[in-house]
């Protein structure tokens, strides 16, 4: 019987967390860049051209490709053979990834409790992890970066036995749409079928992994993509696991996955670590010059004059908050009758960015999903607020305060963090240091890319 000392697993997973984060896929990299070449859309194709962009520069500068560098999710194949000694499993893989998340300068968003305790770990651990025991005398390991943008319009349906595949083609649609610009399409769909419901969940994040199919699936897939019609823009690839269940069940499971898709793989053989290695042949770009309005921050008029549709490009001082901070904000409001800070004619960027490494003003950045501060929006664009700056379609409720207020609603595009981290010429955190990433910052911006949204 062969011995491993778990610190081999701790090493693995410190590398593949630091590969998803950085390293762009090449059979995904494929599937953008003929997306790129194929469109005839002018705002598609800068759109991809940023993304590709994107790509380039966070493997030439190994920096993380999205701000939000994720729940670490580690799938363990173990071989029953093996005798593994050392630290227990769960902590080697945990140590693996607080220490790549803090060499390398990644952004810690785990919380201790979804409920009870929404305090910082500090570490990004713990992981989720899910152990099997296989036969053999190999560790095989996968690691799933999953950020919450697209996590969050992740569902699952139990769905009749005598559901068709054309009842599963429509709520899979249904998803990508209620998904929409706020999981930064174009999205990676997983989808698991069979089961119960929290296997065939688990087995729509393994989807992601898997790269052969049979006839069956191929065809399912293809189906799916022409059912899709219109949208089908919006979606890179199509990931597809199905197992056994129940005689009564159709459990149907989506994870959502942003054109990122961020994945790494090794094992472990005879003590040695061996990884799924890619040579990126990442190319650079070029944009198509485009008509941009340049504005500055201050310039009350000229933002207020923005109509939609409107690309500019934005300088000047505009602050960041997001969950964390809004919720402190109007604690302090409702205890002091203002906020801790300004708001009167300025900018909130829903975004938290990565802690800068040295030498770096900042850490990569770009925006979160707007709607989840939907709720403060009333009380602060009638407090002054003149613009938010996010990504993903805004409620009903909040289009109607801009409308009242005169504000105007701001879109980052998702997934460039890298690019858009270098429109930031100065930072300072000005309140709750204490929340890490979501504290308030305010930012010195030299042309920021923006589309008017509203």
């Amino acid at each position: 019987m062969q011995y491993i000392d778990t610190m081999l697993i701790k090493e693995a997973v410190y590398k593949l967390c630091r590969d998803a984060n950085v390293i762009y896929s090449s059979d995904l990299y494929n599937k953008l860049l003929h997306s790129f070449e194929s469109s005839e859309l002018e705002s598609e194709k800068t759109k991809l051209a940023n993304i590709l962009n994107n790509i380039k520069l966070a493997y030439d500068t190994m920096r993380p490709l999205c701000q939000d560098t994720g729940q670490v999710i580690v799938f363990l194949e173990i071989g029953q053979n093996l005798n593994l000694t050392g630290k227990s499993i769960s902590d080697a893989v945990n140590l693996g990834i607080a220490a790549s998340y803090k060499d390398n300068y990644f952004r810690k968003s785990v919380v201790n409790n979804a409920i009870f305790d929404r305090s910082n770990t500090g570490e990004n651990t713990p992981g989720v992890i899910y152990t099997d025991f296989v036969p053999g005398d190999e560790i095989n390991i996968k690691v799933l970066i999953k950020g919450a943008g697209s996590e969050n319009y992740s569902t699952v349906r139990m769905m009749s036995p005598a559901a068709s595949e054309l009842d599963i083609f429509e709520f899979i649609k249904n998803t990508v749409l209620t998904a929409g610009e706020k999981s930064c399409p174009p999205v990676v769909i997983g989808i698991g079928i069979g089961g119960t419901m929290d296997s065939a969940a688990l087995m729509s994040k393994k989807a992601f992994f898997k790269n052969v199919y049979n006839n069956e699936e191929i065809a399912f897939i293809k189906a799916l993509t022409d059912y899709l019609g219109d949208i089908k823009n919006n979606v890179l690839d199509i990931k597809l696991m199905t197992s056994s269940t129940h005689i009564a069940c159709m459990p149907v499971a989506i994870t959502i996955n942003c054109h990122c898709t961020r994945h790494a793989e090794c094992k472990i053989v005879n003590s040695e670590i061996i990884y799924k290695n890619e040579t990126p042949a990442y190319k650079a770009i070029p944009v198509v010059a485009q008509s941009l309005i340049r504005i500055n921050a201050d310039d009350i008029n000229s933002i207020k004059s923005l109509q939609k549709g409107d690309r500019i490009l934005l300088s000047g001082e505009i602050y960041t908050a997001r969950d964390a901070a809004h919720k402190l904000m109007f604690e302090y409001y409702n205890k002091y009758g203002e906020f801790p800070f300004d708001i009167n004619n300025k900018i909130i960027f829903y975004a938290g960015p990565c802690p800068a490494k040295p030498g770096e003003i900042i850490g990569p950045v770009g925006p979160t999903t707007s709607a989840r501060m939907d709720k403060y929006c009333d009380l602060l664009y009638k407090q002054g607020l003149i613009a938010t700056i996010g990504k993903g379609e805004r409620s009903p409720e909040t289009v109607d305060s801009m409308l009242k207020y005169n504000g105007r609603y701001l879109v980052a595009q998702g997934g460039i963090s890298c690019i858009l981290a270098k429109c930031v010429k100065k930072t300072e955190v000005i309140a709750f240091e204490e929340l890490g990433t979501e504290a308030v910052r305010k930012l010195y911006v030299e042309d920021l890319p923006l589309t008017v949204c509203l």
